[in-house]
C-alpha cells in the first residue's frame, strides 16, 4: 500500500518541481502527466493487476450513463451559475486570463483547439489515475484513506496551478468544490464499477470549465 500511495502523490512532487522551475507553457505542463500513465501501468504489471479488467472496467460501460450524465449536466449548471452571480464580484478576469495564456500557452485564437483535448483526452488521463489506478486499488485496501487521497491529490494537482489567480474566498470555494467534485467521481466510479460513467462526468465538467475559460480569453 505504500508503493500505490507514493505513485498517487508522485505528480504532486513533479507539479511542485515545475512551478519551482517556472516550466510554463505547454510543454512544461504536459510533463507530470506522463506519472499519470507510465508508474500506474509499471505497477499493474509488477503486482498482476489487469488494465482493462480491474482499472478501466470496459464490459461494464452502459451502467450508471443516464446518473453520469444527470450529474454532469448538475455540474455544468453549477460552475457556471456560480461563474456569472460571482465572479463580477471576486474575480479579476483581466489577470486570470493572462495568466491563463502565460501558464497553459493558451490565446483566444487557440483556445478552441485545445478545448477539445482538455475536454475528452485530459479528462480520461485524469480519471484513468485517479478514480480506476488510485481510488480504484486503494479503496480495496482502505476505505476511507482510498476515498480521500485520491480525492485531495486531484484537489491539489488543481489548485496548485490556481492559487495565485485568486484571492482567499474564490479560492477557498474551488477547493471545495473541486473536492466534492472528485468524491462525486470516486462515488460513480464504484457505483458503475467502470470508467466510463466518471468519465462522462467529468467531460461534462471540463465542458463548463472550458467554457468559462473561453469567455474570459474573448
Amino acid at each position: 500500500m505504500t508503493i500505490l500511495i507514493a505513485l498517487i502523490l508522485l505528480p504532486l512532487g513533479v507539479i511542485g518541481v515545475q512551478l519551482t522551475l517556472g516550466l510554463d507553457g505547454a510543454i512544461g505542463y504536459s510533463i507530470y502527466k506522463l506519472f499519470f500513465v507510465i508508474p500506474p501501468l509499471a505497477y499493474c504489471r509488477t503486482y498482476n493487476v489487469r488494465v482493462f479488467g480491474d482499472v478501466i472496467k470496459p464490459r461494464n460501460w452502459r451502467r450508471c450513463l443516464l446518473p453520469a450524465v444527470g450529474l454532469g449536466i448538475a455540474a455544468v449548471v453549477i460552475f457556471w451559475g456560480a461563474y456569472y452571480l460571482l465572479s463580477d464580484l471576486l474575480l479579476d478576469k483581466a489577470m486570470i486570463a493572462e495568466k491563463i495564456g502565460k501558464q497553459f500557452s493558451v490565446t483566444a485564437g487557440t483556445v478552441l483547439l485545445i478545448a477539445p483535448v482538455t475536454i475528452f483526452a485530459n479528462s480520461l488521463l485524469e480519471e484513468f489515475f485517479y478514480r480506476g489506478f488510485g481510488f480504484g486499488l486503494l479503496v480495496r485496501r482502505h476505505r476511507w484513506l482510498g476515498y480521500l487521497l485520491p480525492a485531495a491529490a486531484f484537489t491539489l494537482q488543481h489548485t496548485l496551478f490556481i492559487y495565485h489567480w485568486v484571492t482567499p474566498v474564490p479560492f477557498a470555494m474551488a477547493v471545495v468544490s473541486l473536492l466534492i467534485f472528485a468524491l462525486v467521481l470516486e462515488k460513480t466510479y464504484e457505483a458503475a464499477d467502470s470508467l466510463v460513467a466518471p468519465w462522462v462526468v467529468h467531460i461534462l465538467g471540463d465542458v463548463a470549465m472550458m467554457g468559462i475559460a473561453v469567455t474570459m480569453l474573448w
